[in-house]
């Protein structure tokens, strides 16, 4: 991760730890033009897998054919037929509480996460054959901050020829 903040591009940093207390100035964040889509998700709701697949559920509107369990999180993210735009933000607030229920989840959720940005990211088969952003900004307590950076460093550790789709 770097200390730059680019939520809306399509570069290769798609998972974002940002403090709540960031002076992020309001028009840094601001989407550029176009339709953008923004799901806030709860932490505090996702502490198992199924308050996960429930709040993806809800906030992305997944159809009736959504399998609750993580191949189909995976399958109705990289979709999104149903739910077209140029870009896609998931902000997941209070991300010290994720899957506190199901620790080892946790590292699927974030890897399925960073899978989904870069398949997005990939221009292959994409409109006018452009890649389209889709990022994660955990949101947490300045206290939190650096042990989510943790989890996220630990999980870039343990894949395999990462830098292929991270």
């Amino acid at each position: 991760m770097t200390d730059e903040l680019d939520i809306w591009g399509s570069g290769s940093e798609w998972l974002h730890v940002v403090p709540r207390t960031c002076g992020t100035v309001a028009l840094d964040i601001l989407p550029p033009t176009g339709l953008a889509f923004v799901a806030w998700l709860d932490g505090a709701k996702m502490t198992d897998d199924d308050g996960v697949f429930e709040q993806f559920w809800d906030r992305f509107k997944f159809p009736d054919y959504f399998g609750w369990n993580w191949p189909a999180l995976s399958d109705c993210l990289r979709d999104l037929r149903w739910l077209p735009a140029d870009r896609y933000l998931v902000v997941v607030e209070n991300p010290g509480s994720l899957l506190s229920d199901n620790p080892g989840d946790r590292e699927t959720l974030l890897s399925t996460l960073a899978r989904v940005a870069w398949h997005w990211s990939n221009p292959h088969e994409k409109p006018r054959g452009v890649g389209i952003p889709f990022n994660v900004v955990l949101a947490c307590d300045p206290v939190e901050a650096e042990s989510v950076r943790s989890d996220i460093a630990r999980l870039r550790e343990g894949l395999p020829d990462s830098g292929e789709w991270w």
